[in-house]
């Protein structure tokens, strides 16, 4: 089965976990049967990672069980925690939104969230959660908004690339971005402190 040629579209609710996958497949340069066979020989996971299997867990449509997160990450040369903290921030943010007309998202607590912000995994789950906590606007709405405060530019295609977890943001993209989500100046310090031990992790 060849590569997928389909763009996942931004409101799939899947989006970033599915863009985060077919990126580690184009860097690998696997198909998805050759990848489905060096599963099934390494042994790194159960039954159920045929390549149909995994063609569709990259489509972003539906969350796909994390064992098979775990398996197409980890024969694409990433790490299976990173897999699974990615799984698990996918089914969190896919979780209200599916869930429940009209609810208000639960809070994002900056203090209590940023001081366990140790790598670019970690950062990454914070910057989804206080934009889901926003009511996640669009990243064009965000981009006005980060404008119209005086925060900085937000390039729209660097921001996605950003929380698709392509790349580190810039200190300086970080607090434009989470100042248009509404973050009060008093907690930008800790974002900024959060950012420099994902940055020194990353360079580690």
């Amino acid at each position: 089965m060849g590569r997928s040629t389909a763009p996942i579209p931004q409101s799939a609710p899947y989006h970033e976990l599915a863009e985060w996958l077919r990126f580690l497949r184009r860097r690998s340069g696997l198909t998805y049967r050759r990848m489905s066979q060096l599963i099934e020989k390494d042994g790194i996971a159960g039954p159920g990672c045929s390549a149909v299997t995994l063609h569709r867990a990259d489509r972003g449509t539906l969350l796909p069980r994390r064992q098979v997160v775990e398996a197409y990450a980890q024969i694409c040369g990433a790490t299976r925690r990173e897999a699974r903290l990615r799984w698990e921030r996918a089914a969190q943010l896919a979780g209200p939104a599916q869930g429940s007309a009209g609810q208000p998202a639960p809070a994002f607590s900056a203090r209590r969230r940023l001081e366990f912000v140790h790598q670019p995994a970690h950062l990454l789950v914070a910057m989804h959660r206080v934009r889901l906590a926003a009511g996640q606007p669009s990243l064009r709405e965000l981009q006005k908004r980060a404008r119209d405060l005086g925060a900085g530019p937000l390039p729209r295609s660097t921001v996605a690339d950003v929380l698709a977890g392509l790349r580190m943001p810039s200190e300086d993209l970080l607090v434009a971005y989470v100042t248009a989500c509404g973050e009060q100046g008093h907690l930008v310090p800790l974002w900024r402190h959060a950012w420099a031990r994902a940055q020194d992790s990353y360079l580690a």
